[in-house]
């Protein structure tokens, strides 16, 4: 059984993107930032079940869309109360933004992962 990706464009820019952060996250351990490395570790992963096309690849995808989305829906909750609170907007605005945007990115890659990517019996021939 392998994945298969009916969306070629999503699988290119799925790879893309888990390159892009694989890079920044090398970066963030270089420079001293250790947490960094279980980032690192998943992104090979999901990147060498990607080359693959494992079957595994569809439901890491999915629980690694569903993290991409807890992570920055709590931060930008967390950033909501503390505006009703009193605290003033413009301090984290491009903190809220980022974490939007990586909200935004975990939303997309969990629906087109959803409705793309089948799991499918290896073709022997």
């Amino acid at each position: 059984m392998e994945a298969v990706f009916k969306n070629k464009w999503f699988y290119w820019l799925l790879i893309t993107y888990i390159f892009l952060l694989l890079i920044w996250n090398t970066y963030m351990v270089v420079t001293g930032n250790l947490m960094g490395l279980i980032a690192v570790v998943i992104e090979l992963a999901l990147l060498y079940l990607l080359f693959n096309k494992h079957k595994l690849a569809k439901t890491a995808i999915h629980f690694w869309a569903i993290i991409m989305m807890i992570g920055p829906g709590l931060s930008i909750i967390g950033k909501l109360i503390k505006v009703v609170t009193g605290d003033d907007l413009n301090l984290m605005v491009n903190s809220l933004v980022q974490n939007l945007l990586l909200f935004t990115f975990g939303l997309i890659i969990y629906y087109c992962n959803k409705t793309s990517v089948f799991i499918a019996e290896k073709n022997r021939f």
